[in-house]
């Protein structure tokens, strides 16, 4: 038995209404849609499945991610750097050394470093002439020995202007660092850091320029105290401080300074002159110095005001004074311990130990009471030898008087420049050829040259002593 099937519009299976277009669905048949069902069942578990299979991937993933996203923000800060943690822009820690740092990475937070290291700016050519090619590393002295410079240009050349207006340059070189890393980041931008420094920077020599003449400047030394250099330098941290900027001046150096090229030449002749009189002056002082010490050692300076207080004294008609003051300078000479009171006004009193006095004083006293103990033992002696004679002249007067000759003549043949000539008895007629002896010559000669070493031995050893002892003194006055 067949069954008839209709098509959607209800025609007879077979037929087809040409008026109506093609079908869009099929019927079937109820053990077809069966088997339809059982396999739509199946797809939909596989769909699970690799559904299921997927989330569990990206539930990893996202895991993954976020553990990248946590550790990213782990950095390594080195030694020359300082950091600082940022937590939704504010700054939550800013003084994180070297080594590993966390901050939360971004959107929630940052970790911002910061170099601390000491860094350079060199300002060359603000105050100093435009330079072209090689003039640029020269000096301001290599230029002027060139010959005449050029005419100034204002609109060109830089340069400076001192309280006595004059004109000078200067070349300089700024070391800085950036001390507070809080303000350096609030305040701060990297890209306008140098060009901060360097307005500050020169406008606090131009300050510092103003307050000090040209020969103050090409005078005084880059490093000492009150030098444009570190006046410049503390105006320019004081500019950076009222800025909050965080930023540490560690010195400023002024770099070849010198007045204006053309009399470069004018000023080095002035400079030098000064220069040799200061020279000349320090040996003077040296000279003195080391004279006095080698005359009267540590107590020259305390002898020489007794002595102007002595003279002071005799001045105004004080007797009394400077026979006290005379009576002291005895003393020390002596090396006695001595006390002098003040008696003018102005004056302090002068205390000097026992023995203070050295060098050719003590030696000239010494010299002279030896001599004086000389004279006076040989005045002594020649007393004594005296009185003998006269006692022996008074008793034997013939005896004293043959003795005494005998004594002469004995002296006189001993001179070695004496030569004896024996006579044969019963000689009426003698003739006599003078000439000395060459023997007596040559030893005359040999005796001589002996006592002219010793003489130069003596004077050199003079010498030695002397220059020892001014080594030393030159050592204690050093």
């Amino acid at each position: 038995m067949s069954e008839e099937h209709t098509d959607q519009t209800g025609a007879p299976n077979g037929t087809h209404d040409e008026s109506r277009g093609a079908a869009s669905v099929t019927l079937r048949s109820s053990g077809q849609d069966e088997n339809a069902g059982v396999l739509l069942d199946r797809a939909n578990r596989s769909a699970l499945d690799a559904l299921r299979i997927a989330y569990t991937i990206m539930t990893w993933i996202m895991v993954g991610l976020l553990v990248l996203f946590v550790l990213s923000g782990f950095q390594s800060v080195n030694e020359s750097e300082r950091a600082v943690r940022l937590q939704f822009g504010r700054i939550d820690n800013s003084d994180l050394g070297a080594g590993f740092q966390f901050a939360f990475p971004p959107p929630v937070g940052e970790l911002v470093k910061i170099q601390i290291g000491q860094q350079t700016l060199r300002i060359d050519e603000a105050f100093y002439p435009k330079l072209s090619g090689q003039q640029k590393s020269q000096t301001v002295e290599q230029l002027a020995s060139r010959g005449s410079f050029r005419s100034y240009d204002p609109a060109e050349d830089g340069s400076l202007i001192t309280a006595d207006q004059n004109l000078a340059h200067a070349k300089w070189q700024v070391l800085y660092e950036r001390a507070n890393s809080t303000l350096w980041l609030t305040n701060i931008d990297e890209e306008i850091e140098e060009e901060l420094i360097r307005l500050s920077v020169e406008r606090a020599v131009v300050r510092a320029m103003a307050e000090i003449t040209i020969d103050d400047l090409v005078k005084q030394s880059a490093g000492s105290e009150g030098s444009v250099a570190r006046r410049a330098e503390l105006y320019s941290q004081q500019s950076l401080d009222r800025l909050n900027s965080g930023i540490e001046i560690v010195r400023l150096d002024m770099i070849d300074p010198g007045p204006p090229i053309n009399l470069f030449n004018d000023f080095a002749k002035v400079n030098s002159a000064q220069t040799g009189a200061n020279t000349g002056r320090d040996e003077a002082l040296q000279d003195a110095r080391t004279q006095l010490n080698g005359v009267a050692g540590g107590a020259a300076t305390d002898l020489i005001e007794l002595i102007n207080r002595y003279e002071r004294a005799t001045d105004l008609g004080d007797n009394e004074s400077r026979d006290v003051l005379l009576s002291a300078i005895q003393s020390v000479f002596m090396g006695e311990a001595v006390t002098v009171e003040p008696v003018a006004e102005g004056e302090s009193a002068l205390t000097l130990a026992e023995g203070a006095v050295s060098g050719q004083v003590t030696q000239l006293i010494s010299d002279a009471q030896t001599y004086r103990r000389q004279v006076r033992d040989e005045a002594q002696a020649d007393l004594t030898r005296f009185s003998s004679k006269l006692e022996q002249y008074n008793t034997n007067r013939s005896l004293l008087v043959s003795r005494e000759w005998a004594d002469a003549v004995g002296e006189f043949l001993r001179k070695d420049t004496v030569q004896t000539v024996f006579l044969p008895v019963g000689t009426d007629v003698l003739e006599l050829l003078l000439n000395r002896d060459p023997q007596i010559l040559r030893d005359q000669e040999k005796a001589s040259n002996r006592q002219e070493l010793i003489d130069a031995n003596e004077e050199r050893k003079e010498l030695l002593n002397k220059q020892t002892l001014s080594d030393v003194n030159k050592g204690n006055s050093r």
